[in-house]
This record gives structure tokens, C-alpha cells and sequence, in this order.
């Protein structure tokens, strides 16, 4: 058997950019990068960026929770736990007694936490669509695509 005819790992790909996994991972990574260097300037994580943009969005449209926030971010109860404790200590994000659960807080986006988002959602982005921008008109068919494996999951 010649080495051409043996492949190192049982896959059904003749290797891993033929792997739709390993690319998202792969843009995935580049992409996260790029935004990290982006919101450095801001002093914010791309984490605490979600919470903060997430926080501003719904405030006004509902009670926000830590497990809400968690709902809509996609991101683990405890990352946004400690994400809202470390907006608090900067004064973005404040936590008020909620008006039907006692035993809930709802998270409040401070004055100068919407200036921030406001701020860092320009960056953001700005760093998409240059990010993106080799899609050419393909980038709302790669949202719908992406939507589509959001619903399904």
C-alpha cells in the first residue's frame, strides 16, 4: 500500500479542509482573534462586548436575568455570572431587585455602559464587515445558514 492510499485517521475526508468542522473552528479562531484585538482598545473581552450589547438591546423590552442573558448569548450560567460581576465592578452593569421574583436580580446597562456598547458595537462591526467582506453577496446567505443551525441545535 502506498502512502498516497493510507490515510493517517478513519475520516470520511481526504483531510481537514475538507472537514466542515474543523474550518468553522478554524474561521471561528480568526475571527474570535480579530475581534479581541479590536475591543482591546475599549478595554473590553468579546464576552463582556455580547453581555453588554445583549443587556442593551432587551433592558428595554424585558425583565433581564443572568439566566435570560445566558439564554440569549448562548453562553454557559456561570461565564455570565462572572461577566456581570466584572461590568458591575466597572460600573456598566448594574443589578436591581425584580419587580415579580424576589429571589431574581434584573441587569440594568448603566449610563456609561451604553455609552460603551454604543461604542464598541461601531468596532465590532467595522471589523465584520471587513471581516467578511471576501464574501462579497454571499453574507446574508452565510447569516441564513448559520440561522438555520442555530434553530436546529
Amino acid at each position: 500500500m502506498s502512502s498516497k492510499d493510507h490515510k493517517p485517521l478513519p475520516t470520511q475526508f481526504e483531510g481537514p479542509d475538507d472537514s466542515p468542522g474543523f474550518l468553522l473552528w478554524r474561521v471561528s479562531n480568526s475571527w474570535q482573534r480579530e475581534q479581541r484585538h479590536a475591543l482591546q482598545s475599549l478595554g473590553l473581552t468579546h464576552t463582556q462586548f455580547v453581555v453588554l450589547a445583549v443587556a442593551s438591546w432587551f433592558q428595554e423590552k424585558e425583565s433581564l436575568t443572568q439566566a435570560r442573558l445566558s439564554q440569549l448569548t448562548g453562553s454557559d450560567t456561570m461565564t455570565i455570572s462572572q461577566v456581570v460581576r466584572a461590568l458591575e465592578k466597572q460600573g456598566y452593569i448594574q443589578r436591581a431587585p425584580h419587580p415579580e421574583d424576589t429571589r431574581s436580580k434584573v441587569i440594568l446597562v448603566s449610563e456609561a455602559g451604553q455609552t460603551l456598547a454604543a461604542r464598541a458595537v461601531k468596532v465590532v462591526e467595522a471589523k465584520d464587515k471587513a471581516f467578511f467582506g471576501p464574501l462579497d453577496d454571499h453574507g446574508a446567505s452565510l447569516i441564513t445558514l448559520f440561522q438555520k443551525l442555530l434553530s436546529s441545535a
